[in-house]
């Protein structure tokens, strides 16, 4: 009798201890397939292994669940969808990003196939759906080592800056953004003395108000983008990703769409890569009242200022770690009273380590030892 319940017990045993086994060998991956231009779900949307039977479809609110056994982990995984561009993953991408959403982005067909009234509709489409992928393509937290070179007039500073970003290309609420950014120079040298009133004046946050697909109020903020007028210029190579190029103006310009009260001219072009509708580059001339010492955010009087034009360039890439920041940044600003050129290159991305403060000035004085065995990394 008891050897037959020993045998029973083991049995038992080499039943359960294979049950652990069977489902300690399959992974389970749940998410949500979505619209990349309008967030909305993607309802029947195919999530198959490739070269295998398995699969699932995503139901009416766009969720899936797929289960796969662990010797399919370096398998394809495509998503597909009526209308919508094939996204692969392999099943360990696709589980790291289990619960999280899989943006779809909507067939591209030839611009010019279709009519003006649809070339238009299109162009918004693109722009949005550039803006909602933001979260997902862009860097988190994050830091880095920057070069900073300024011309005010004739004077011109140069310095090595440690820039942070605590929250990264998330949270793109203006008031965040501004808390979220830190600079603290580690080097400088100039070609003139510090005054005491100038006290080393720094223009980075003004630069940096630039950065388009960091902070809202432009031509990427899905709340104001039907108000701008779009323009295909083209669709061409660069770096040999295919691209749109978009004209774009703001028939309006206010301090919510543009960041500035005194805005009187907002207009310019954007370059977004077909295949992930991630930003290449931005090309912005603005016209604007005035231009102080303080900054372009200093008050000032708008029917005394005089008139200041600028223009700014930010090339954006990807980083180690596979999503984008902005990479270059060139301003150029003029007005009867001032003129000033700026450069903010980042030359090494880093995991995020706060920079501490905003130096809006420094007194720092110039370290000749360091700028003579100092060259801009490529």
């Amino acid at each position: 009798m008891c050897i037959k319940y020993f045998k029973l017990s083991c049995l038992f045993l080499f039943l359960l201890t294979g049950l652990f086994e069977l489902t300690a060998q399959n992974i389970e991956i749940k998410g949500r397939v979505v619209d990349a231009e309008t967030n909305k779900p993607v309802e029947f949307a195919n999530i198959g292994v490739v070269g295998t039977y398995m699969g699932t479809a995503s139901d009416f609110d766009g969720y899936y669940e797929l289960v796969v056994g662990e010797s399919f982990v370096n398998y394809k995984v495509q998503i597909s969808a009526v209308g919508y561009k094939v996204k692969e993953f392999t099943v360990d991408e696709l589980h790291i990003l289990s619960g999280e959403n899989i943006k779809l982005f909507s067939q591209t067909y030839g611009i010019q196939q279709v009519d003006v009234k649809a070339d238009s509709k299109r162009l918004y489409g693109i722009l949005k759906t550039a803006s909602n992928i933001i979260e997902d393509s862009y860097e988190d937290a994050y830091a880095a080592n920057v070069y900073w070179r300024q011309k005010l007039n004739q004077q011109t500073t140069e310095a090595v800056v440690n820039y942070s970003d605590s929250k990264g290309y998330g949270n793109r609420l203006l008031a965040s953004t501004y808390e979220a950014r830190n600079y603290g120079v580690n080097e400088v040298r100039r070609d003139f003395e510090v005054s005491p009133i100038k006290k080393g004046m720094l223009f980075i946050n003004d630069v940096l108000a630039f950065d388009i697909v960091r902070q809202r109020g432009n031509v990427l903020d899905i709340d104001f983008v039907d108000e701008y007028a779009l323009e295909l210029a083209e669709e061409t190579v660069v770096n040999g990703d295919s691209v749109w190029v978009i004209n774009y103006q703001l028939e309006d310009p206010d301090l919510a769409k543009t960041g500035d009260a005194y805005c009187e001219d907002y207009k310019g072009t954007i370059i977004i890569r077909q295949k992930d509708y991630s930003v290449v580059r931005n090309e912005l001339n603005f016209t604007t009242k005035g231009f102080f010492h303080a900054g372009r955010d200093a008050f000032r009087e708008n029917n005394t200022a005089p008139v200041y034009s600028g223009k700014v360039i930010v090339d954006y890439r990807m980083t180690g770690s596979k999503k984008y920041a902005a990479s270059k940044i060139s301003y150029s600003g003029k007005s009867d009273e001032l003129n000033l050129d700026a450069e903010w290159i980042v030359y090494d991305y880093q995991s995020y380590k706060d920079a501490n403060a905003k130096t809006f000035y420094t007194e720092k004085t110039e370290n000749k030892d360091f700028w003579s065995r100092f060259t801009l990394p490529e």
